[in-house]
């Protein structure tokens, strides 16, 4: 069974009785799923990440010194 809440134009409704996991089933279902990733792709993903995020900004930061060497060269 569903309830609505609120008075807002966007209802939400919420389940009145949601299945609750104890802690020691809730610890097994994450250790299970731990053991399926394969946590050294996992590493490569984001050192993949890393390394584009620090390509990014230095271009980025050298796109914003650009014009003040451009003026120092040139001006």
């Amino acid at each position: 069974m569903q309830t609505t809440t609120g008075t807002s134009y966007f209802q939400m409704t919420m389940r009145e009785s949601q299945p609750k996991l104890s802690n020691q089933e809730l610890l097994g279902t994450m250790i299970r799923e731990a053991e399926k990733t394969d946590w050294d792709m996992v590493i490569v993903k984001i050192d993949k990440q890393i390394s584009r995020a620090g390509a990014v900004s230095l271009i980025v930061s050298a796109l914003y010194f650009s014009s003040i060497f451009i003026s120092m060269f040139f001006g």
